[in-house]
């Protein structure tokens, strides 16, 4: 499939401005353009945020319409747990009350990165190992910070993982030492701890650019479609948010 005529519509994205073009057309876009195989891309990528979503809306708080699912649509899924992939429904089943789903959706976000990670190839997969591995990076060193059980921390996670070995191997250190290609997001956490404002724009600024990398920055790729669509997702955060949010969108980052 030819993907320039989609690429050429477009328009360059940067951190700092507001996006041209919003996330929502965008999916427009890709529901005219792509086949059904290329969308089915595009809907593993929201679907981390239709998981954000059924824990926001446990919480009873607005959800991100940047997903897949409605509220309503969610709102069925909880009672019939159907029109989902397996690994949710599994754990829909298993963790039946409100509390069990809240305290437990760690489990769910391992079960996603788990089961995308196996069955993605390319830019998609390599992007969801990135996402996947700097929250952990990121939670250990929330955890050391905080004096959180890390081994709590990453109760639902593969044990012979070798990120999750190289945290616990340092779960009794004083501090957390990130494997190299992590250094920086640490050492970025650590130097505005004091502003959580300032975190998240470094942690935006640091993805973005990551994606960047990630990517074959041909236009005639599904994977530059599929990158565009991760940074306009940070692009539109960035802008949605504001100092007072901050902190508690700093916590989301985390596994837990």
């Amino acid at each position: 499939m030819n993907y320039y005529f989609l690429a050429a519509l477009l328009p360059p994205l940067k951190l700092e401005e507001v996006p041209e073009l919003s996330f929502i057309e965008l999916t427009h876009l890709v529901a005219v353009n792509l086949n059904k195989a290329d969308k089915a891309k595009t809907i593993v990528i929201r679907r981390a945020i239709d998981l954000a979503n059924i824990r926001a809306h446990l919480l009873g708080e607005p959800i991100d319409p940047r997903g897949n699912l409605s509220e309503t649509e969610i709102d069925e899924i909880l009672l019939v747990h159907a029109g989902v992939p397996d690994y949710v429904a599994d754990f829909l089943d298993r963790r039946e009350t409100k509390a069990e789903r809240l305290k437990f959706f760690s489990e769910l976000m391992m079960l996603y990165y788990k089961v995308e990670i196996s069955k993605a190839e390319g830019f998609l997969r390599k992007y969801l190992i990135f996402e996947r591995n700097w929250r952990l990076v990121l939670t250990a060193q929330r955890a050391k910070s905080l004096g959180y059980d890390i081994v709590k921390e990453l109760q639902f996670e593969d044990l012979n993982d070798p990120l999750v070995l190289q945290i616990l191997a340092q779960k009794d250190a004083i501090k957390y030492d990130p494997p190299t290609e992590y250094q920086a997001i640490v050492e970025k956490y650590l130097s505005a701890a004091a502003d959580p404002w300032q975190q998240y724009l470094l942690f935006a600024k640091w993805r973005f650019e990551k994606i960047e990398e990630l990517v074959d920055r041909s236009i005639s790729s599904i994977d530059w479609i599929l990158a565009y669509m991760a940074q306009l997702i940070i692009v539109e955060h960035r802008h949605e948010l504001d100092k007072h949010r901050g902190n508690r969108l700093l916590d989301t980052f985390k596994l837990r």
